[in-house]
């Protein structure tokens, strides 16, 4: 996925967000519960799957010996590297969470309106 990484992530995350939102009100015109329910599962599955290529590994030049602290250059490259590393890891946690937050509110929300609407016509 090199072609994404050109891309700022804001307006990859935007761009995502406001197809998903035009297919939720495509969706919504059936008014067909296990339909809308069904494309917010898939969106959500795309979302997170979206955000997980966004997770690095830890730069794996760790050092082994005693003598590679000493080095100030290769200690601070290391460092460096780590703390951009977890950076983005904790971006894309954060962004996961608020995914999740937002899905599953959505999805106890149409639930709810669902039953409620059942309830009213018996």
């Amino acid at each position: 996925m090199d072609f994404l990484e050109g891309l700022d992530s804001f307006y990859l995350k935007i761009g995502l967000l406001i197809i998903f939102f035009i297919g939720y009100l495509i969706i919504q015109r059936k008014k067909d519960l296990k339909f809308t329910l069904q494309y917010l599962l898939l969106s959500y599955g795309i979302g997170i799957l979206l955000i997980s290529t966004s997770i690095i590994h830890i730069f794996p030049g760790y050092p082994y010996e005693i003598s590679d602290l000493e080095n100030k250059k290769r200690l601070l490259y290391h460092l460096q590297k780590n703390n951009e590393a977890l950076a983005q890891m904790t971006e894309a946690f954060r962004d996961m969470a608020f995914l999740t937050f937002i899905m599953f509110t959505t999805i106890i929300s149409k639930i709810i309106k669902h039953f409620k609407i059942d309830d009213s016509v018996e």
